[in-house]
Parts: C-alpha cells; structure tokens; sequence
C-alpha cells in the first residue's frame, strides 16, 4: 500500500493481535495509549496522517544527539562452570565515531548454590538495562577521545593558563598511562593507584592533584553527554600535602639593593610585587583605571598570562587593597614620569601587556648577577610578603585574604571586618621593608632607599 492505510479484514485480526501481543511482550513497549489492547488495535488500524512506529524501531536520543534503540527486555539466564554462577545479556554500546551495536556480555556472578539466588543476582545487574536507565557506553578509548573531542570542543573553554598545563599533563602522564584503555573500563581503583605512584616517583601532592583533576574533567565531561555512567575520578584520595622545596625569601637587605639598581618599569613592579603580594600576573594585569591614588585604592580585577588577560584565578582573587601614603607617593611619581603612554599600568615599549618572562630575563636576572644576589622568581615576592606579615604579628586570615587564596572562606565573609586590619598590615610590610620615606619629588636622581 502506497500512502493508503490498510484496513485489516475481521477474519485475520485475531491472529495478527495474537502475533502483535508476543512483539509487544518481547519488547515491554506501549505505544499510542496507556491501555494495551487499544495500543495493540491502533497498530493494525492506524488514523489516517499518522505513522505507527514498531517497539524494534522505537528510539530514544542521547545527550551528544545519537539515537539508539531502546532496550528489549532481557530475562536473566544463569548457566554454571566450574562451580561458578556466569551470565550473558546483551548491551548496547556507542563506537568511536558514535554508530550503535549490540554487544554481549558474559559476567561471573560469583558461587551460588542455589539457582535461584544467581537468579536474583543476574536481575539485579540487568534492571538498569530493562529499566531504561542505563546509557549506552562509549567504546572509545582515552587516547581517542582526548584526540577527537576533549582536545578540540572542550580545551579550547578553559583559560590559556589551564589549557597549557592540561596539555602538559596529558602528553607526559595521562595518555602514557590510561591512553589504551577504554573509558568505561577505567576503574576508581586504578585512578588511585595511578595517583599514588606518580607522588611515588617524585611529583608533588599539587602536581598530583592537578593530575586527578584533569582526569575528573574529561570523565565529567564524556559523562554528561551521555557515554559514561560514572566520573571515577571523583573520590580518589591525594597524599598529604608536604613542601618540596622551600621558598626563597628574599632578604630586606636584597630588597633594598634590588629597588636601587632596577630600572623602570621593572622597578615600580618589584616595589608593588613584594609589599602587596600579588601574583606576577594581576601586577601586569592591572591597568590605570584599577588605581585610585585619591582615595588610595587599588583593584585586582583581571589577569594575564603569556599575553591572553583573563578573568582571575579564583573568586577570592578578586580584591581591594588600602595603599599606603609611600603606595601612593611612589606610583603618582612612575606615572608621572614614565616614557609609554598607555592604559595598562606596567606596558611594553610597544604598549602592550608585559611579558612577565621577557621582564625577568632582561631586567631583574641581570641585576641579580651583578649585585651577586641569588637567583628568584616572581612568585618569591608573594612569599616574602607572606613571611614578613608573619614575622610582625599579621593575622594568618588577614594575610590569605591580602594574597586572594580561597583556603579560609571566612576570610572573604568577614571581608568587610578586616579592611582596618588588611591597611595596618599593608602599612607594617611597606615600613619593615622601606622603614625611611622615600623622597620620590626628585626626579633629577634615583631615590635613595635605606632599610632596617
């Protein structure tokens, strides 16, 4: 029949509801009513305009857009070998490039004596299936699915910062390590033990963490479109956090040598690095609208890194300082004279972003070597900082709050209560660090710093 529906004649509908009855209790599917013999009458006599659709056709779609099937019904069967309960059932799994197959499966149940307790048992491992709740699998492996779809429609989202480091991550430990494994096959257990040797061969609890963190988000990720069932990574434990190496702490004495000898803009850059603790990349981050020298302010709204500004690392990263009068003094006096105009405080000659690689390699390193100060990275400021409040009686609380971590969220609650105490700690680093004022008003000579 073409484009005309048949009418079934009275003397064979008893068979065929008969032949419809045993398709629709293989299947466990009704369709078009809730009743099950008027779903059965509207198959064979279907409305004009409409298109019945048989159970083995019916399809659902997942969170990426396949359709599958929906699943048949599957009785438990138990067959026994060597003393051992064995099932086998059927699943449907997704290959690599997203066509569904059936597979079947053959699972140990373990020893039962009696059937009808394997029984029991092989039920329960097919209600997910029989239910509908249960998600056809990605027969992918990690190495593919890195490749194809988290390198490409995920990576792209994170910051430049993260995806460099996930790119790091993957080609030196994850893909050497799971990258043959299917997805789905990946257990917490081997996550786990995977975590726990890498803190074995050297890598720090940080490092390690990243590690796992990594992994979490390519299982979320494959999870919620619909082909994992499960995040494994969720749940493994790291090792407990202990240092490495210890942090370099510069000394006042260095300090006041380096202020000295640097040249601009290195030099206004190491004075607000080391006396307010910001990361390397809010200080050149910062443009002139996030300084208010009348009121005193200033704001860590941005960051860069290799030249891509983004939002900050974390929420608590977003901060208000209270500069001191030496705070002001001194970057009224850099903004004054500096040579490039531009909206960024701290630009390049060409008047871009700084490139806080490109700063350290021309302008502090070189002074370090002739002044025979040891060697240090930008992150050593934030140290110094930290030590310095530490050794004058400067709040643990107030101290995380003023360098933006995120380990005590009470911080950022009592934001408010701890401005006074967030200023006297900004004014005691500045005055151990420059105990005399400098006299920034000369701009014929380099101030003189001397420091206690």
């Amino acid at each position: 029949m073409s484009g005309v529906n048949e009418i079934i004649p009275p003397s064979s509908l008893a068979d065929q509801l008969k032949a419809v009855m045993r398709e629709r209790n293989a299947a466990r599917i009704f369709i078009g009513t809730t009743d099950g013999f008027g779903a059965v009458i509207s198959r064979l006599n279907p409305s004009p305009g409409t298109r019945t659709i048989p159970p083995a056709e019916a399809r659902r779609a997942t969170a990426k857009g396949v359709t599958v099937a929906r699943p048949r019904f599957q009785k438990p069967h138990v067959y026994y070998r060597n003393g051992k309960a064995f099932t086998r059932y059927r699943e449907d799994v997704l290959d690599s490039d997203g066509t569904l197959r059936r597979i079947q499966r053959c699972v140990t149940l373990g020893e039962f004596p009696k059937k009808k307790d394997a029984l029991r048992a092989a039920e329960a491992l097919l209600r997910p299936l029989n239910s509908g709740a249960f998600q056809p699998q990605m027969m992918i492996t990690l190495a593919e699915f890195w490749e194809r779809y988290f390198l490409l429609e995920m990576l792209p989202a994170l910051k430049p910062s993260t995806q460099k480091m996930y790119a790091s991550l993957a080609r030196k430990h994850l893909l050497p390590y799971f990258g043959k494994h299917k997805l789905h096959e990946i257990r917490r257990l081997q996550v786990q033990q995977f975590v726990v040797q890498k803190h074995g061969q050297g890598l720090s609890t940080r490092t390690v963490g990243h590690l796992r963190d990594s992994l979490s988000k390519v299982f979320e990720t494959a999870k919620s479109w619909g082909w994992l069932q499960d995040n494994v990574a969720r749940g493994v434990k790291l090792p407990p956090m202990e240092r490495v190496r210890k942090s370099r702490v510069l000394a006042s004495e260095e300090i006041g040598r380096l202020v000295q000898a640097l040249r601009e803009p290195a030099r206004t850059v190491f004075f607000v690095g080391v006396t307010l603790g910001l990361r390397i990349g809010e200080l050149l981050a910062l443009r002139l609208e996030d300084v208010d020298l009348e009121r005193g302010k200033l704001y860590v709204r941005r960051d860069v890194y290799r030249g891509h500004v983004q939002s900050p690392k974390t929420r608590a990263s977003e901060r208000e300082f209270d500069l001191s009068q030496l705070h002001v003094r001194w970057l009224r006096d850099y903004l004054l004279y500096r040579k490039v105009q531009s909206d960024w405080l701290f630009p390049s000659g060409a008047g871009t972003v700084l490139d806080d690689r490109t700063l350290l390699r021309r302008e502090i390193l070189p002074v370090c070597k002739r002044l025979a100060i040891a060697r240090f990275g930008w992150h050593s400021l934030r140290h110094t900082f930290a030590t310095i409040a530490d050794n004058h009686g400067v709040p643990v609380s107030v101290t995380q709050s003023l360098l933006g971590h995120t380990s005590l969220d009470t911080t950022m609650i009592y934001a408010h209560a701890l401005r006074d105490a967030k200023r006297e700690a900004v004014a005691k680093v500045t005055g151990v660090l420059f105990s005399d004022v400098l006299n920034l008003g000369d701009s014929q000579s380099k101030p003189k710093t001397l420091l206690q």
